[in-house]
């Protein structure tokens, strides 16, 4: 009994210390997050004029959202973004396990060459893509010279476009927390798996491929949410008569007449898709580790 009463205050006194050092970033998230969605959800339920808004409640905003006005916006953007994850997925995690399993010398270099484009300014590089892949850039001007095609492709302005700058992009986001959880990984598994009569496609995917998953679902978080609410990226390679929920809230807020309350509902209604991807994700991912761990 005297042990209990020693450990109680010292546990009371941890969790006090606790909130006391995580109340700086729940102060932060309340009036940076919190507060500014809150006027979102506000804004959505009044009426637009013509530069600004009227204090008047109306749901026209989400009826057009529910009547399907803007399914394709959302249709484009959870396509596209689902299409990029994917991709950085299938691309992500070879380069992610080469790393993990290479020297600790060439593997801090790789890393580094990993971390490179973060240096540079996000529009810079998407400018640069532009120039690489406009009609009479240095792609057309590199197929057209290997005698593969007789005339420039119009690769800008496209989907295709959106999709190969966006991997571009969002890939390093991929890598890095896939990296973290392989590079843990006790790769002696693999060989005792081996031994015991496995090939190595049946040990990666019996063994590999569920240890790694963690970092998956983290890196699937880091792509598909930024990836689904992009604006600059299709707004400066992709098809303007193909638009997504990011452009078509930046239109609602800075062309005449402007439409405050159409885009806090789009917004609002994003935030709530995305939360409901998150939660049904989250559930699948911690019914699988249970089913591992129990079953």
């Amino acid at each position: 009994m005297r042990d209990k009463r020693e450990i109680k205050p010292v546990n009371s006194f941890n969790q006090k210390i606790d909130y006391i050092l995580a109340a700086p970033a729940l102060l932060w998230l309340t009036i940076f997050f919190l507060v500014p969605y809150f006027i979102v959800l506000i804004y959505g339920f009044l009426t637009p004029d013509i530069f600004d808004i009227k204090f008047e409640f109306s749901l026209d905003a989400y009826r057009l959202i529910v009547d399907g006005t803007y399914f394709r916006p959302f249709y484009v953007s959870f396509r596209m973004a689902l299409l990029t994850t994917v991709l950085c997925i299938l691309l992500g995690y070879p380069v992610a396990y080469f790393i993990a399993r290479a020297k600790e010398k060439l593997r801090n270099t790789l890393l580094v060459f990993i971390i490179i484009p973060f240096w540079t300014n996000l529009i810079i590089r998407i400018f640069s893509w532009r120039i690489f892949l406009s009609y009479n850039g240095v792609l057309n001007d590199f197929l057209i010279s290997l005698g593969l095609i007789s005339q420039p492709l119009e690769i800008m302005r496209t989907d295709w476009a959106v999709i190969l700058v966006m991997v571009y992009v969002y890939l390093p986001y991929m890598i890095l927390p896939l990296y973290s959880v392989l590079e843990k990984l006790d790769f002696t598994l693999l060989h005792a798996a081996m031994d015991l009569g496995a090939n190595e496609v049946k040990a990666f995917f019996k063994i590999t491929l569920p240890l790694s998953m963690g970092g998956i679902f983290a890196g699937v978080l880091l792509v598909f949410i930024p990836a689904l609410g992009a604006y600059l990226i299709p707004q400066l390679v992709g098809d303007q008569r193909s638009l997504y929920v990011g452009q078509v809230i930046t239109y609602k807020i800075k062309n005449i007449p402007r439409n405050w309350p159409m885009a806090s509902a789009l917004s609002f209604t994003l935030l709530i898709l995305v939360a409901v991807c998150l939660l049904a994700g989250y559930y699948l991912y911690q019914n699988r580790q249970k089913t591992k761990r129990f079953g």
